[in-house]
């Protein structure tokens, strides 16, 4: 999915605010288990999906069809709007992009070039995208990963939130995301809707799907106004959600995404025994590189998968394969953003802040010229 939430410590961020009304980062093992179970929501569904599509079987479709991923990803969001709340009330935007830069772009780098013969092999993608290895906003491109379109949205917002703090707005953080939900949902009203998840840079801001991510970085302001919800909220609105999802996708994105805001704060809450967790926490440690991975997983294993063995076992061997291979990745995921974090803290501030501005720049035109002439 996404980076979603790993802090300085590599732990996410609850909802407890601070005495300037900002949040303030912990290790909470309740949201890490959440962020684990998202990344497994997604690949549940993903499984089935690409199961229909090869062996022509809807049985696993129907069971994890696309409320699963809907959700996983609405999850995924609000916790990275929870953490980005966070981090960017902090002194120094450039250190803060440089940290998101260093904790996108090498784990997706190594997955692409991974992953990349894999999906060749499987029919889906070929020859080199630098737009798509951009991860910037230029609508409808092909990707390597097939789930890259989460982190186009993410790199966004990042970049975005750079520029708010750079100009002093990011104090004004809470009535600009108000403003920013009001106009996506008067959005419809002017230029009309479509249920798109690759958008040029002109239009990703009104879409549905950044409800969760806006409701994640409300989640701090809600904890300073002493705004309580009863616990179990969060899990009564998941389990109303698996059972009615709206027809209409544009509702059901904005419903997923006040579900997830209410689940992570719900969850937040939940102090669970780490001895009860049952290996869940170091799922949500290894969530990035299982939502990177899990795609060239499927892909593979039912492209080689001999139709005799069944349906039900090559559904099962996807599932495992995509959490061994996460495993690996995720355990590398972390120790590289560790170490790349430290390079970042350790570099000289004017080159940092010089790279990193080169960067937003980039972002920005490439963004630009991708949405209007490609």
């Amino acid at each position: 999915m996404v980076e979603t939430g790993i802090n300085e410590a590599g732990a996410t961020a609850p909802i407890t605010a601070s005495k300037t009304g900002g949040a303030t980062a912990h290790k909470n093992l309740s949201i890490q288990c959440l962020r684990g179970i998202a990344a497994l929501c997604v690949v549940l569904y993903h499984a089935s999906f690409y199961s229909g599509r090869r062996f022509g079987d809807s049985g696993w479709a129907t069971a994890f069809d696309g409320r699963f991923g809907l959700i996983g990803v609405a999850v995924f969001f609000a916790i990275s709007g929870l953490l980005m709340a966070d981090l960017i009330q902090r002194p120094n935007p450039w250190q803060f992009l440089a940290h998101r830069i260093v904790r996108i772009y090498p784990t997706y780098l190594l997955a692409v070039s991974v992953g990349m013969p894999i999906v060749v092999l499987a029919g889906k993608s070929e020859g080199l995208r630098l737009w798509s290895l951009m991860l910037v906003p230029v609508g409808q491109r092909k990707y390597y990963l097939g789930v890259e379109w989460t982190l186009v949205f993410e790199c966004t917002y990042y970049v975005a939130l750079f520029f708010l703090a750079r100009i002093g707005l990011h104090r004004y953080l809470n009535r600009i995301v108000l403003v920013w939900t009001v106009v996506i949902g008067a959005a419809p009203l002017f230029i009309g809707w479509t249920d798109e998840l690759l958008y040029p840079f002109y239009s990703i801001w009104l879409s549905p799907a950044n409800a969760a991510f806006m409701g994640g970085l409300l989640i701090p302001w809600l904890a300073s106004k002493k705004i309580r919800f009863p616990v179990g909220t969060g899990i009564l609105a998941l389990c109303i959600l698996m059972v009615t999802l709206p027809t209409n996708p544009m509702i059901a994105r904005w419903t997923a995404g006040a579900m997830a805001t209410l689940l992570v704060i719900d969850i937040a809450r939940i102090d669970v025994p780490q001895r009860a967790l049952v290996g869940l926490s170091k799922l949500g440690d290894w969530s990035y590189g299982l939502y990177l991975c899990h795609v060239p997983c499927i892909l593979l294993l039912y492209q080689l998968w001999p139709s005799s063995f069944g349906v039900r076992t090559a559904w099962f061997s996807a599932v495992a394969t995509a959490l061994f291979v996460s495993a690996l990745l995720g355990s590398i995921d972390v120790r590289m953003y560790r170490y790349f974090k430290g390079v970042v803290d350790g570099a000289d501030e004017n080159l940092r802040r010089r790279l990193v501005n080169i960067y937003a720049g980039a972002f920005v035109v490439a963004s630009l010229i991708g949405s209007v002439w490609l």
